[in-house]
């Protein structure tokens, strides 16, 4: 009467059994059952804890039965896990062939296995930590902005001459191979010159001309352009120019401030933007050195990947390539395209995992804990994307256990990295806005 259970398959990080429950089994699971609550069974025509148990069986004998099976499967399979030491990466897949009276429940179960993972040794670990250096001229670009956001753009005579940082109102039509395209159209729009809101050197073509002009602006897209059908393509644009306007910043002064932002002075706005920018400066270069962490992990330290992990991170990082592929059908040419993007998600999703149980194998080793305070530090980083929806944010994740997870996994992550971070081996490396600005900007072309 007892459970057998045949392993079919055995490899490093996949296990699957084949459990048989036998009949006498689930046949005393279920009159042990039926003993526990015949005293409290009321029926029509009996009096309560009178009903035969024939009767109860007859009744509820199947959802008893269900209940029971299922109970004797996780039994087994919790008895199997710990038999065989498994640690698990996934819940356990359990396929019942079916439930019937007096016969034998037969089911397989599958189970990917937690990979054993090398030997970190954290002073091994060469990454540069980069840290910005503010200076005064940074200061004052961002303070302009402001004077600029704020400004008036007035318009210029006929024949004034468009110049960098001017303004033009235009009207445009686009067109690949001399057929117009979807979105590569409009009128009476105002473009900065300089801003680089247009594709390749659009705007640059546009300096030196006045009000009235027409003008044809040929660009190539780029190859990474979001809409597959126009990227490395060359384009030419038939371009009028309505306006051409001069910006007339505001003055940033104590009035000023304190009419726009409700600031003491003009100093304590400055002091605000220097806050802000250091914690710009700050996130940036922390996802920067998680990037570059990730990059030397990924390379130093490779080990196999249970397949169910890998597929279920595909399959999340697909969705929004799904989502894309609704408002734009046409982002991969073809079959093999399409595939190809695919294998570069699982790449991606590969890297993702690996380096994520690196480090929760270093917050293990290092009894590295999550406290309340790191939950919720991630909670409200969530809540702050959502606006007025806080109440609606917190009750999906409640009801969303997954989602739940994923949040303990970037907490997580997160103290790894804070731990990383503050060993003696980690080089940190002063450098200014702009050079930070351009190795960043190559940094993500790297990992687009």
């Amino acid at each position: 009467m007892e459970v057998k259970i045949k392993k079919t398959f055995d490899k490093k990080l996949k296990k699957d059994f084949e459990i048989i429950l036998p009949k006498e089994l689930i046949a005393k699971k279920i009159a042990d059952y039926i003993e526990k609550i015949k005293g409290n069974v009321s029926l029509n025509g009996f009096r309560k804890g009178q009903v035969p148990v024939s009767v109860i069986k007859e009744k509820y004998g199947k959802s008893i039965m269900a209940e029971e099976v299922e109970k004797l499967i996780d039994e087994t399979i919790k008895g199997i896990i710990k038999d065989n030491s498994i640690r698990l990466a996934l819940q356990p897949k359990a396929d019942v062939k079916k439930i019937e009276y007096d016969q034998d429940v037969s089911l397989t179960v599958s189970m990917e296995i937690f990979p054993e993972v090398p030997e970190i040794d954290l002073k091994k670990i060469k990454v540069v930590k980069r840290e910005i250096e503010l200076e005064q001229a940074d200061i004052d670009e961002a303070v302009n902005k402001f004077a600029r956001l704020y400004g008036t753009w007035d318009k210029q005579d006929q024949q004034y001459k468009a110049k960098l940082k001017d303004a033009v109102n235009i009207d445009y039509v686009g067109r690949v191979d001399k057929k117009e395209f979807e979105g590569g159209s409009a009128k009476g729009y105002q473009l900065e010159l300089g801003s680089k809101s247009f594709i390749d050197d659009f705007e640059e073509q546009l300096i030196g001309k006045k009000a009235g002009d027409e003008v044809k602006v040929k660009v190539k897209f780029p190859k990474q352009y979001h809409a597959s059908n126009l990227a490395g393509q060359q384009a030419e644009f038939e371009v009028k120019i309505n306006e051409v306007l001069r910006l007339h910043s505001s003055e940033i002064s104590d009035e000023f401030v304190k009419e726009k932002f409700g600031l003491q002075d003009k100093q304590t706005f400055i002091q605000e933007i220097k806050k802000d920018l250091e914690k710009q400066n700050q996130e940036v270069t922390l996802e920067v050195f998680k990037t570059e962490l990730f990059d030397f992990l990924n390379k130093k330290y490779d080990f196999d990947l249970p397949e169910g992990m890998v597929a279920k991170q595909v399959e999340v990082l697909w969705r929004e390539v799904e989502e894309q592929l609704k408002t734009n059908p046409q982002k991969f040419k073809n079959d093999k395209e399409k595939e190809k993007a695919r294998e570069a998600k699982e790449e991606l999703a590969k890297r993702m995992i690996r380096c994520g149980i690196i480090l929760s194998e270093i917050c293990e080793k290092n009894k590295i804990e999550l406290k309340k305070e790191d939950f919720d530090f991630h909670i409200s980083k969530v809540l702050a994307r959502f606006p007025g929806q806080e109440q609606k944010v917190i009750e999906y994740y409640n009801n969303n256990p997954q989602a739940l997870e994923n949040i303990r996994g970037e907490a997580i992550e997160f103290k790894a990295i804070n731990h990383i971070l503050a060993l003696e081996n980690i080089e940190k490396k002063k450098t200014n806005l702009k050079d930070f600005e351009k190795f960043y900007k190559k940094l993500q072309e790297e990992h687009a």
